[in-house]
């Protein structure tokens, strides 16, 4: 062969490989990574002044974001996780509601993640200190206890239950004849 035609021949193949290189390397984001790198920004952002009151505008922004990310990628491990964020800081926020409504979902669809049996006593305590329904926290401390007599806030679940629906008064009398005893 020529030395001509060896030249483009190789010419050509170097062309092909560097334009399958440059292909290769110009990786375009996915909606899910660009999602993914909106959400570590705002953290950033909100959490970076630890000494202040986290924004309540910035909180809110934060809670929509995790909230479309497990809508839109529900079989993704970061869907419970993003939730259980939304109701803390929804719960923080002042919105209870919200955050039993985040916690239930995880409770439908999530019962393996690592935070599950911590969802059904946070549902517990908000219903119990923030929505004031008795019955509910009932329900849910209960439900906790049965299913994970051993877990860390079993002792809490159960004084929470001794405890549910005494005014402050009568928990004050009962308080002070433990001590005494």
């Amino acid at each position: 062969m020529e030395t001509k035609t060896k030249t483009r021949i190789y010419l050509t193949l170097m062309s092909v490989l560097m334009l399958c290189t440059l292909l290769c390397c110009t990786h375009e984001k996915t909606e899910q990574e660009k999602l993914l790198d909106e959400i570590a920004a705002k953290e950033a952002e909100l959490y970076k002044d630890k000494t202040e009151a986290i924004d309540k505008d910035k909180a809110i922004e934060m809670v929509r974001l995790y909230a479309e990310y497990a809508d839109k990628y529900t079989t993704d491990t970061l869907a419970p996780e993003y939730l259980f964020r939304a109701a803390e800081i929804s719960e923080n926020a002042n919105q209870p509601n919200n955050a039993v409504n985040y916690l239930t979902r995880i409770e439908d669809n999530y019962k393996d993640y690592k935070n599950y049996p911590l969802c059904i006593f946070k549902k517990a305590y908000i219903y119990e200190n923030l929505l004031k329904n008795q019955e509910k926290a009932r329900q849910y401390y209960e439900k906790f206890i049965a299913d994970y007599p051993n877990h860390e806030l079993a002792e809490a679940a159960n004084s929470s239950l001794l405890f549910l629906g005494m005014s402050d008064d009568d928990l004050i009398k009962v308080l002070e004849k433990i001590s005494k005893q």
